[in-house]
């Protein structure tokens, strides 16, 4: 080898060195930044004439578990949804109580029933009948209040689908204006490690909100599809549009999340969420309130009927305890537990006499034959309206009410348990991936002390080589 040659391979050898060692140093500096990944300096033999003479530097590339990286997307939206749901359906277990609670609304059925009780023994006193009427408005405020409770939260959900879909069109921009940028570094031969890294962070963010599929085409651009394989990046990023609705109460219709995708007209892809903030948004405002809503409207309905005909032996009395805002007694259950109100017409004497109509008559103001009737209806069991999660074949209505109150406790426990279980998923993968894409600083500092070493070497290539040619042009002088 000339001493040119030597030259011109110390001189590519510090220059490589030196290289690493800045790459080696920003990994240093960066391995505490969420998203950053460990960099690596490619390096290979310049090849001329047949021979290998000196360091070629190669573009710089990360080190990133790509499947990895998936999963890890993956369990973030499954988590993200059971966080919502999870939150939501807590906050209504407050709303609600517990069975046991004085609070609850099974304790007002039992107080009503203890009301009955009462009057039963004394069905000429006015404080015993006004006791009764007390406990019935306590009974129907409760229900008001939880229906008031459910589409509350309903409407809050579906305010926060529209803070998620802004956040998924913000996160959508992003990523398709990185994928320009990395496109044009590839076509250049650059090096589009940080820009990656970059678009990894904004994925992340939309994974958070929705489950997200992705391919990368042949120009380092990614793809970017719904879990139900709708395009939202391709060419370009798609925008999402939705409008909250100005008013949730029970029944009444909600909006659909749209997507544009600039030649189509907008359609509906509010089924294409099954993970994510936005799942758990949506199967809390269309299906897990809307539930509880149902069972809340199949007890409100199912007093209101018990309360308005009452068998008192071989006759039957109308009572008309529970009324909608009418004063009538409603032939349908939807919505009612909104609605449901003691009978403002009602007067003292008709809990002892009712209100006509029927075939009982009092005996007097002593008789308490339609109250001991109303007790015995409550140790009966009901056939409720039919709704999903209850019992509504045989049960008594403190039985219905405690079951309803039991139902949203354990589905909320429920709810627990899944996002615990699966949240612990997510930290193993996490850990895994940070463990093989993220800066290792004992790895780092090591790599840095013998590319200082390689560096020294290089130098001292360089110190060799030019004592050899002041010796040789001194020797020429």
């Amino acid at each position: 080898m000339s001493l040119f040659d030597a030259i011109s391979t110390a001189r590519s050898g510090l220059i490589a060195t030196q290289s690493a060692i800045d790459v080696a140093s920003r990994n240093i500096a960066n391995a505490s930044v969420d998203g950053y990944t460990r960099k690596i300096q490619q390096q290979s033999a310049r090849v001329v004439d047949g021979r290998a003479g000196a360091v070629k530097v190669e573009e710089v590339t990360r080190n990133v578990n790509e499947q990895l990286q998936r999963d890890v997307r993956e369990q973030t939206s499954v988590v993200e949804e059971l966080t919502i749901v999870e939150d939501f359906l807590s906050r209504l277990e407050l709303d609600f109580g517990r069975p046991e609670d004085n609070s609850s609304v099974a304790s007002k059925v039992t107080e009503l029933k203890k009301a009955f009780q009462s009057l039963a023994t004394n069905p000429d006193q006015s404080t015993a009948q006004n006791d009764v009427i007390s406990a019935a408005q306590e009974l129907a405020l409760s229900l008001n209040n939880m229906s008031d409770a459910v589409q509350a939260l309903r409407a809050e959900a579906d305010q926060r689908i529209g803070d998620s879909v802004d956040a998924i069109n913000e996160a959508l921009q992003n990523i398709d204006s990185l994928n320009g940028e990395i496109g044009a570094r590839k076509t250049l031969g650059e090096s589009t490690a940080d820009l990656e890294d970059q678009r990894d962070v904004w994925l992340q963010k939309l994974s958070e909100q929705m489950d997200i599929k992705t391919f990368e085409r042949p120009d380092g651009r990614l793809a970017v599809l719904t879990g139900d394989s709708q395009f939202l990046i391709d060419q370009q990023a798609v925008t999402l549009s939705f409008t909250p609705s100005t008013t949730v109460s029970p029944g009444s219709a909600v909006n659909n999340i749209m997507l544009d995708n600039g030649y189509l007209a907008p359609f509906s892809i509010t089924n294409s969420f099954s993970d994510g903030k936005v799942a758990g948004l949506v199967q809390l405002r269309d299906t897990l309130l809307p539930l509880a809503q149902d069972q809340l409207d199949s007890l409100a309905f199912e007093l209101a009927q018990q309360f308005d005909l009452i068998t008192v032996g071989a006759n039957t009395a109308n009572l008309d305890l529970f009324t909608d805002s009418t004063n009538t007694v409603p032939g349908a259950s939807a919505g009612f537990s909104a609605q449901i109100q003691v009978r403002s017409t009602l007067a003292g004497a008709d809990l002892r006499d009712g209100i006509g109509g029927g075939t009982f008559v009092s005996s007097g103001a002593s008789d308490s034959s339609l109250p001991l009737a109303i007790i015995d209806m409550f140790d009966t069991k009901q056939t409720f309206v039919a709704v999903t999660g209850l019992n509504s074949t045989s049960s008594t209505l403190e039985e219905f009410a405690a079951e309803f109150i039991s139902y949203q406790a354990n589905q909320a426990a429920d709810y627990e348990s899944q996002l615990n279980f699966q949240d612990q998923i997510r930290s193993l993968l996490d850990e895994r991936l940070k463990d093989e894409s993220g800066v290792n600083l004992d790895e780092e500092l090591a790599s840095l002390i013998q590319l200082e070493s390689a560096f020294a070497a290089s130098a001292r290539v360089l110190s060799s080589v030019q004592q050899a040619l002041d010796e040789l042009l001194n020797s020429v002088r």
